[in-house]
């Protein structure tokens, strides 16, 4: 305790390569600030550690189920990680 106030250092989030999340609108940003308006389904390729409750995910929307663009990747959004847990742990 610093000050009055507490830190908190934030989980890691194990989200391997290939795993695809579903997301829903208003969980993911494609701009900072701006929420989207529709769900979206992502292979991932890589994920940044936790900021203020969203994470940096790099991934592909072209095909998650086999990702065809011929990119590193496709996608890129700030994901709320509440919607990467529901999806880690069976909930979507």
């Amino acid at each position: 305790m610093t000050g009055g106030r507490t830190t908190a250092r934030q989980a890691d989030l194990d989200v391997p390569p290939g795993t695809r999340l579903f997301l829903l609108a208003g969980e993911w940003r494609p701009e900072p600030g701006k929420p989207a308006s529709r769900d979206t389904l992502v292979s991932v390729v890589a994920v940044r550690q936790p900021s203020r409750g969203l994470v940096l995910i790099h991934g592909h929307a072209c095909n998650p189920h086999n990702p065809d663009c011929g990119r590193h990747h496709c996608w890129e959004a700030h994901v709320v990680v509440a919607a990467i847990t529901a999806n880690l742990v069976g909930a979507r």
